[in-house]
């Protein structure tokens, strides 16, 4: 039980976890967000409390996990300003904290949730916290979230099929295929945006495209485009690899996960 009359009370209480852990929420009990601070406190300790005391390396490692964590959240919860701190909403904050257990070890998941629980606390932004945010996060992998981060500066960006196609006929030889905005490709990408896309987070649209025409340009020069023209396209045949362009842009739900989890 919290003393609301002890000085120097610890918020966070985790078994023979390193000093730093121990008081690394202190400040949130200062006024006027002391309820606030108790609260994230006792929903912390209720989630992590638990975590099995066996001296083992992945024990270790994840209690190293762990205290950055804290930290990040610290940090986080400490920038909003004191008159815009308020309580956590237990629907979504036990959510995140609970289904964060299983990511925390994965900085790219990690940071996300670290937005997502500060932002909820946060009165100016926390209108906009969907209860539905620390669930998605939880299905989401390291290549999800290197790619739905992307889409915070570019909400629409180009995405293209490649189809074997003759006079009459068409069919896929790969589908997806999408360069970040660092130009950079991966054959987890396609993964990625089906994920995405049933989460909801992005939409994909090959009825439209992009006006500028030269975002297209990318799949016409990767080498990996000349690999398929050379092995499908020749004299003796009408086949040929066309770019079917299309359009990979953020859903409403999306541009409000970007807004929230999305540094």
């Amino acid at each position: 039980m919290l003393n609301e009359n002890t000085t120097n009370i610890s918020l966070i209480n985790l078994p023979e976890l390193p000093d730093s852990v121990d008081n690394a929420l202190q400040n949130l009990t200062d006024a006027p967000s002391k309820n606030a601070g108790q609260t994230f406190g006792d929903l912390w300790f209720l989630v992590f409390g638990g975590i099995t005391q066996a001296a083992n390396k992945k024990r270790l490692k994840y209690a190293r996990d762990l205290e950055v964590y804290n930290q990040e959240l610290t940090s986080a919860i400490e920038q909003i300003p004191a008159d815009n701190k308020i309580e956590p909403s237990i629907q979504t904050t036990a959510q995140a904290l609970e289904n964060s257990k299983y990511c925390i070890s994965e900085p790219e998941l990690r940071k996300m949730f670290v937005n997502l629980i500060s932002n909820s606390m946060d009165g100016r932004v926390s209108d906009a916290v969907h209860p539905s945010f620390p669930e998605i996060i939880k299905q989401m992998s390291p290549v999800d979230a290197k790619i739905i981060s992307t889409f915070k500066q570019k909400s629409n960006q180009p995405i293209v099929n490649y189809n074997l196609s003759t006079l009459s006929t068409t069919r896929p030889l790969e589908k997806y295929i999408f360069f970040d905005t660092n130009g950079t490709h991966s054959y987890l990408y396609a993964t990625s945006i089906s994920s995405l896309e049933r989460l909801g987070l992005l939409s994909v649209d090959f009825m439209n495209k992009l006006t500028d025409s030269s975002s297209y340009n990318v799949f016409s020069k990767w080498a990996y485009y000349e690999h398929l023209k050379k092995q499908f396209e020749n004299d003796n045949s009408d086949d040929y690899i066309e770019i079917e362009q299309g359009v990979c842009s953020l859903t409403p739900l999306g541009q409000i996960f970007v807004s929230v989890c999305v540094s």
